[in-house]
């Protein structure tokens, strides 16, 4: 299942970028998000190959997932798997400047494996509706960045 989403942002492309990747913000645009550790790497300077642990609310409970950055091209390109018991999956975020402190911003998510828990659950789970819930997330960003000075 792919999910995938665009939004113009009203402020320059370095400013998304370092919003967005700030390990500080990360609990203020995505669902579930409870806490990101680093393991390996500078989280201030990505680096193909860094690694964190990510870890979101699950019910009464929670998961961790591993995040490995596969491919970065500050401010422009960044791509990450992030695996866990459950499921992995591939992110991709692309930042394009596209006008007088404008970004473009296109957020992407790509399960590529998912374990029998997961497939039941995928199974009850509206595509739809993840897509809604993965756009309001990146509006969410979008409402942020363009807040801050």
């Amino acid at each position: 299942m792919k999910l995938g989403y665009e939004v113009t942002i009203n402020k320059p492309i370095e400013q998304v970028w370092d919003y967005t990747l700030d390990p500080d913000n990360l609990a203020l645009w995505l669902n579930d998000f409870l806490r990101r550790e680093q393991v390996t790497g500078d989280p201030t300077s990505p680096q193909v190959g860094d690694t964190a642990n990510v870890t979101y609310a699950q019910g009464k409970g929670e998961f961790t997932m591993l995040e490995k950055v596969t491919a970065v091209d500050v401010p422009h390109h960044m791509k990450l798997f992030m695996t866990s018991k459950m499921f992995d999956m591939e992110i991709v975020n692309d930042f394009e400047a596209v006008g007088d402190g404008q970004t473009r911003l296109f957020a992407g998510a790509d399960f590529v494996r998912l374990g029998l828990i997961m497939k039941i659950v995928m199974f009850f789970s509206a595509k739809a509706k993840m897509q809604a819930d993965h756009e309001k997330q990146i509006n969410k960003l979008k409402e942020l960045i363009e807040g801050t000075p």
